[in-house]
């Protein structure tokens, strides 16, 4: 039921500004708007007020604004029908939608960073490697400094990064020791989402944050919120080095010295192995410490631009590596998927719900601005085709150009909601 809300509540909010958009534009240039609706299909509710008919749909998944004079086939009957207008002032109103889409990204980043949100401490601290396997050319304590020539400030920036180069070799710059030295690391791609990761982790404490019921740890007497101190006399100063025992111990007993509310257990412990992951282990995960992030207004604003340049940075990338073959198309995903992250992010709390419809709003404005019939962005492409020619468009021209552009969009509907698919079942 939350997933449900979350979706109808995030798509209703994005589709509504969109239209919004249009709507203000068109009367701003004394066009006729005679239908305002969010939504397809059925209406459910529907008011005339004044020229324009409200209307609320059924089918939750986008909306529009029909004009007077909408289609450029039929002859013009007013100085207030749409293709009366001069095609500079056609685009403005095309454009409107995606802009608000993306001025509503910036607003919702920006109150995002006003209200405050718990994000994980070492997402916003310098990459500091923590595990690795034995194979690779990073050690436990390297500090990235840059990959591919870009420097990295953040743990977040080096996983953003690494996510939008799949299947790749990086060279990355480390501090080690002391010495700055240069490495190559073979990124690996996730068959589901498509996008790149490599099997490394930062540093962490050895503080246990949760432990699987009926696992090893459970039946020792592991406890949430213990800090481990030795394994078989060893002193521990990582959570890697609680993994790469248990790892290592081939199911042999373990002896576990943890400080509980500031008393020292000796707990024993036997490993089991894991098909899953192939390893041995004990069922326990980290604590992941969290810092809470809040600015003021106006530093939250800044804060909220800058955001929005970051993932618009990430989505024209991601873009350029999609049409170059550099990116799965298995990382594009649907209105299932859409409505699984936001009732996710509904359950996390108002700001991650605001900061997912933020980014939600961004990738609908840039997309709509793609130059697809249907989309916003096809519509500014003719008209641009127009006001340079001075004339209107063949009709030869516009068919086949929505013919194509349909045929795209079929295409990419049919992929993300495979996609969709796929996800779910997996």
């Amino acid at each position: 039921m939350v997933t449900l809300l979350a979706f109808v509540i995030t798509l209703g909010v994005l589709i509504t500004i969109h239209e919004a958009g249009h709507f203000a534009a068109a009367k701003f240039f004394d066009v006729e708007v005679e239908t305002f609706s969010i939504g397809f299909g059925p209406p459910i509710l529907k008011k005339k007020i004044g020229e324009t008919e409200y209307v609320i749909a059924a089918i939750p998944l986008g909306g529009y604004v029909k004009m007077a004079g909408e289609n450029p086939d039929e002859p013009v009957k007013s100085n207030r029908d749409f293709y009366a207008k001069p095609p500079w002032q056609r685009i403005v109103i095309a454009l409107a939608g995606p802009v608000m889409n993306l001025l509503l990204a910036i607003f919702l980043f920006s109150a995002v960073y006003t209200i405050g949100r718990y994000i994980p401490t070492y997402r916003i601290k310098a990459p500091k490697v923590g595990f690795v396997p034995a194979n690779s050319t990073l050690k436990q304590g390297d500090i990235i400094e840059e990959v591919n020539g870009k420097k990295v400030k953040t743990w977040e920036d080096f996983e953003k990064i690494v996510a939008l180069n799949p299947d790749k070799t990086l060279k990355l710059l480390i501090k080690r020791n002391g010495k700055e030295i240069t490495v190559n690391v073979k990124t690996e791609k996730d068959n589901e989402t498509g996008t790149g990761f490599i099997n490394v982790i930062p540093a962490l404490k050895p503080i246990v944050g949760q432990v699987a019921k009926n696992s090893p740890a459970e039946k020792a007497g592991l406890k949430k919120g213990d800090i481990i101190l030795k394994i078989d006399g060893k002193e521990i100063k990582s959570w890697e080095e609680v993994v790469n025992i248990i790892k290592s111990s081939n199911g042999k007993v373990l002896t576990i010295t943890v400080l509980r509310n500031g008393k020292k257990l000796t707990l024993k412990v036997k490993p089991e192995y894991s098909k899953e992951y192939k390893k041995y282990i004990i069922g326990i995960v980290p604590k992941i410490d969290q810092t809470f992030v809040r600015y003021p207004f106006p530093e939250s604003v800044k804060m909220g631009f800058k955001e929005f340049l970051s993932q618009s940075s990430l989505f024209f990338t991601f873009l350029k590596k999609l049409l170059t073959g550099g990116t799965s198309v298995k990382s594009l995903g649907g209105p299932i998927m859409i409505a699984q992250v936001a009732g996710k992010a509904a359950k996390a709390g108002l700001s991650s719900f605001l900061y997912f419809m933020a980014f939600i709003s961004l990738q609908l404005g840039y997309f709509n601005l793609i130059p697809l019939p249907v989309l916003d962005g096809g519509l500014i492409l003719m008209f641009l085709i127009e006001w340079v020619r001075r004339k209107p468009l063949s009709v030869e021209f516009r068919e086949r150009f929505q013919q194509i552009g349909f045929a795209i969009l079929g295409f990419l509907m049919v992929l993300v909601f495979y996609n969709d698919i796929m996800r779910l079942f997996h």
